[in-house]
């Protein structure tokens, strides 16, 4: 009898360790699944909150790019499923420097001096009057036409954009240079590594990781070509998003996207054209698109057929540090250059 109970007692114990080391293999072998699977895991919800980040800002793009060049206070109104994703302002990311001479028998460079003061040297002395327009007001300046560089002051707030327009003295306007402040939007999206942003600026894109710089998925839109006669004619838009108040988010945020009005910066006939790009962003978005806008002069430069090459190429030093042109050496071209203003608001 007592044989019996021993062996029933044993058996009972040899089932117990049984389970205990099937629940243990078990549980090992799902630690070991859950370890190898867990890269994987983390990539999918990456690659899904970026592709989720990626939609955003093309669905914000898309209908930023409708509104911008409508007439003053035309607009829409969008829903966006921000949830994973939140939208921030991003001010004064890039600032644009444009000039040309309106006319072909003056030269004028018009140069900033400081918040109330601009120089301006007419190489034929045929300026005799400034026209400074900001969004928000506007200056006429009158002086003596001079063959020495002038100076004259303002009293205008000019710290963002403002353009300014010399008139000869016949009331004909001859030369016009800008400075624009471009602002934009960020998608920023929590990854593994840290954060994902989307730069929604001047209708490019950028892309950044938080643990590498920014790089440039659109570049902005400038068109040049070359028309029938040899002309070169150049078209762009500058394009600054205000917001007004709390970016919405959240999962059914809803966006009023409103014109300010497109402002005509150039429009015809200009000679001497030349600009200055500089990005706030991070210190690789500027020398990235200079290289850019200058890959093909420099292949036309290393091959020796520059005198073939037509298009954007340094206004003074290789690099484009002293700014960019179109065909120099005085030859004319069709520019079109307009600046749009965009509100995004709740």
């Amino acid at each position: 009898m007592r044989g019996t109970v021993t062996r029933r007692d044993d058996h009972a114990v040899s089932e117990v360790i049984g389970v205990v080391m099937l629940l243990a293999m078990v549980v090992t072998m799902m630690g070991g699944v859950f370890l190898v699977l867990t890269p994987y895991v983390n990539d999918f919800q990456d690659n899904t909150s970026w592709a989720n980040a990626n939609g955003i800002a093309e669905r914000i793009d898309s209908r930023i790019d409708v509104v911008a060049s409508s007439s003053n206070d035309t607009g829409l109104r969008t829903t966006i499923n921000s949830l994973s994703s939140s939208i921030v302002p991003v001010m004064n990311a890039e600032k644009w420097t444009l000039s040309a001479d309106l006319t072909w028998n003056e030269e004028i460079q018009v140069r900033y001096v400081n918040q109330t003061t601009f120089s301006v040297h007419a190489i034929n002395e045929s300026a005799v009057k400034a026209h400074i327009w900001t969004p928000s007001s506007e200056q006429f300046i009158t002086f003596n036409s001079s063959p020495e560089i002038l100076t004259f002051e303002h009293d205008l707030n000019i710290q963002g954009t403002y353009m300014i327009t010399i008139y000869n003295s016949d009331g004909e306007a001859i030369h016009r240079h800008t400075e624009a402040s471009l602002s934009g939007l960020l998608v920023k999206t929590k990854v593994q590594t840290g954060e994902h942003s989307i730069g929604i600026i001047n209708d490019a894109r950028f892309d950044k990781f938080s643990n590498e710089p920014w790089d440039i998925t659109t570049s902005a839109d400038m068109k040049i070509e070359e028309l029938f006669d040899g002309t070169m004619r150049t078209s762009l838009s500058l394009r600054n998003i205000q917001v007004a108040g709390a970016v919405p988010n959240g999962r059914d945020a809803i966006f009023d996207i409103k014109s300010l009005g497109p402002v005509e910066l150039f429009s015809g006939d200009a000679w001497n054209f030349r600009f200055t790009y500089e990005s706030e962003l991070g210190p690789t978005i500027t020398p990235q698109m200079h290289e850019g806008w200058l890959i093909d002069y420099q292949l036309h430069k290393v091959s020796d057929t520059l005198d073939e090459y037509r298009g954007i190429r340094p206004w003074q030093r290789a690099s484009g540090s002293d700014g960019l042109t179109i065909d120099h050496d005085g030859k004319m071209i069709d520019l079109e250059i307009d600046l749009q203003l965009v509100e995004v608001s709740k």
